[in-house]
């Protein structure tokens, strides 16, 4: 598809007949304008903003928000624009705007308004195959899904997107599955400050207890016993995230978790120094513990074999789970 016979008429304009509330075109986010400020004060102007005609001497912007926003900022008008023509169809002024901007790349929450709105134009289809790829997004069905979901979230986790501390595939989840508790899950999770794997691990693991018939996720994470750990004013985000991290693995597997509490309890009380380490099988299934001794010089390990001698010796090992 070709843009270049757009129309176009060349006109110098004041900022007062623009219509800055129409965000038909935009899809620009969290994008600072500092720096292009000082360049249009440095340089001038070297691209010029597209508006399109609204009717009654208004106008809307089609490409070039930032660039406006600079020279309002700086005082800088009348301001030579391209002017398009009323009857142009949005499609066509839509993905000038993209095609404009592509040079740049996008960022995750322009990447979700580039799908949202052109899903308004074209099909599932052609977006995913065509436009998907440009966006350095795989072409695929689950992918559109997944950006289209960012639309669904609060906009005061979109700043989260931006910066990596919120993430696509955990929106995703997080929207499809619970919904009602969205907003304080999306809080939760940048409170502890995780990253992409413990966010995917914290999800599967809180729906896991919900399918295996545990309480439903929104009395589960308003529970007194996950409310003391968030709670606790005098932990870091580490320690609390830590916690329940093992809250979860107690829920999940009440057995296991037991049977590592009875395993610790013999193993501390024989004060083996940080080289010496006894470690049980896999799950506590097969049997075979194992014994790890690093050493030095030969004195090092004498005294750890002679730990281990004297907790054999009187028993201490007997009856390991």
């Amino acid at each position: 598809m070709s843009l270049v016979n757009l129309a176009f008429k060349t006109q110098d304009l004041f900022f007062s007949p623009t219509d800055w509330d129409d965000t038909t075109f935009r899809i620009t986010y969290l994008r600072p304008i500092e720096a292009l400020t000082r360049s249009i004060e440095t340089i001038g102007l070297q691209h010029r903003p597209v508006l399109q005609e609204k009717g009654k001497g208004c106008f809307r912007i089609v490409a070039g928000y930032r660039r406006l926003r600079s020279l309002l900022k700086i005082g800088r008008e009348p301001v030579s624009c391209k002017i398009i023509p009323a009857g142009t169809s949005e499609r066509d002024l839509f993905l000038f705007n993209f095609y404009e901007n592509i040079d740049r790349g996008f960022n995750t929450v322009e990447k979700s308004l580039f799908v949202k709105k052109l899903s308004a134009y074209i099909g599932e289809k052609e977006l995913t195959r065509e436009y998907l790829p440009l966006l350095g997004l795989p072409p695929k069905k689950e992918v559109f899904e997944r950006y289209k979901s960012l639309s669904e979230i609060s906009p005061i986790y979109l700043p989260a997107l931006v910066q990596g501390r919120l993430f696509p595939e955990t929106v995703e989840t997080v929207i499809r599955n619970l919904r009602p508790i969205a907003d304080f899950i999306f809080a939760l999770l940048l409170s502890l400050h995780w990253g992409f794997q413990k966010q995917r691990e914290f999800l599967v693991d809180l729906l896991e207890i919900f399918n295996r018939g545990g309480p439903d996720p929104e009395a589960f994470l308003f529970s007194a016993s996950v409310m003391d750990i968030l709670q606790r004013n005098n932990w870091t985000p580490q320690q609390k995230g830590e916690a329940l991290r093992k809250f979860f693995r107690t829920c999940l597997y009440p057995s296991l978790t037991e049977t590592e509490h009875l395993f610790k309890e013999m193993i501390t009380p024989l004060k083996l120094d940080q080289r010496t380490r006894i470690y049980p099988p896999p799950f506590f299934e097969g049997g075979r513990y194992g014994l790890d001794i690093r050493f030095s010089c030969t004195k090092e390990l004498k005294d750890s074999l002679e730990k281990i001698s004297q907790a054999l010796k009187k028993g201490k090992l007997d009856g390991l789970p």
